[in-house]
């Protein structure tokens, strides 16, 4: 399975257009999806009570991201699903954990570090084996923004992407204690993939509305990197150091520990993140986007490993962007089994200098 690409889906249009699109062709997945998320409700929740609590998420989104509730509602009619119920599968913040079981480990490289000099972001995105069956990646253009390339599980939440203005996004699953009602994590996600320089990706990264936030890294043309390490109330945006940068799924930021939900479950990601920076700087002033298809397969801690055969989740894709040319490299499955495919965007024209 792992030698076959990942389906790709295009759209291009009005935001409510784009999402038609995709709902349209991504129907078997978004029901696969919608009956997962009817059989693993969070303790004491009713399918009811979901919706009915996510109607307060979704004022808060229309407030600030219209255009993406367009984007949203579109894909709802294209996949002949009830918007409400749709938009449920924004939401990881109605579960005290994610549903799919979430984790990644994420490498960063720029300037000296890399071979020939360009930014190189690196991403494991590890969910429930069963997703990998529905993960598609979007090209889209919606609006007047630039257009992107981005992996989802199911064609409405991205996990991970770049955009023509040579903005990328990967990140990590973080778990914090002072989850909200707000713009549901996800949708902060669609908007940085809508930025067209990098200081509008961080802002919505800041977005004081927020529900919840990932460890969201974006890089851009010009080889800066930053983690910007979130929860609903607090952040930091940490600078790439020595050229190389690594995270998993734990705050490291001594003024963020405190966000951490339950420190007793982070052993796997503390070993991840470890073993990411320890291959970074063995690797320094070498990595290419070669070298990093062979890191992103490492087992050191199998099998829990960076690429992951753990119990609850597993590695369903990799990713890996030069940011400068707008290329990237993903594979479905196992990093250490995959066949990578390359992509590539025409560089945006109305980017701003």
């Amino acid at each position: 399975m792992s030698n076959h690409p990942i389906p790709i889906i295009e759209a291009r249009g009005t935001y409510r257009e784009v999402g038609k699109q995709i709902g349209e062709q991504c129907k078997p997945q978004i029901a696969r999806m919608m009956s997962q998320l009817h059989e693993s409700l969070p303790p004491g929740k009713t399918w009811d009570m979901l919706v009915n609590e996510s109607r307060i998420f979704q004022t808060h989104s229309r407030a600030v991201y219209p255009q993406y509730m367009d984007e949203l509602e579109g894909i709802a009619e294209g996949a002949n699903v009830p918007f409400d119920e749709l938009f449920i599968s924004m939401l990881e913040e109605l579960w005290e954990t994610p549903p799919y079981g979430k984790g990644c480990t994420d490498m960063a490289a720029r300037g000296r570090a890399t071979l020939d000099g360009s930014t190189l972001v690196a991403h494991t995105n590890d969910l429930s084996a069963k997703t990998e069956e529905d993960l598609v990646i979007l090209k889209i253009q919606a609006g007047d923004e630039p257009e992107f390339i981005g992996v989802s599980a199911g064609g409405v939440g991205i996990s991970a992407g770049y955009n023509a203005a040579k903005i990328s996004l990967t990140g990590n699953q973080l778990n914090s204690n002072d989850v909200r009602h707000g713009v549901p994590r996800l949708l902060v996600v669609r908007a940085i993939l809508g930025a067209k320089h990098l200081s509008e990706a961080m802002d919505a990264c800041l977005l004081k509305e927020r529900a919840s936030s990932y460890n969201n890294i974006i890089a851009d043309g010009t080889g800066e990197v930053y983690s910007m390490e979130g929860s609903a109330t607090d952040l930091e945006a940490l600078y790439i150091e020595k050229d190389v940068m690594a995270h998993a799924n734990h705050y490291t930021h001594p003024a963020m520990r405190r966000f951490e939900l339950d420190r007793s479950t982070i052993a796997n990601s503390i070993i991840r993140h470890n073993r990411a920076e320890y291959l970074l700087k063995e690797n320094y002033g070498k990595l290419t986007p070669d070298l990093f298809k062979q890191l992103l397969a490492d087992h050191g801690g199998y099998p829990t490993s960076i690429c992951k055969h753990g119990f609850n989740s597993v590695t369903v894709f990799s990713i890996i962007v030069q940011v400068e040319t707008l290329t990237a490299w993903i594979g479905r499955g196992h990093p250490c089994e995959t066949v990578y495919t390359e992509y590539k965007l025409e560089p945006y024209q109305a980017m701003s200098l």
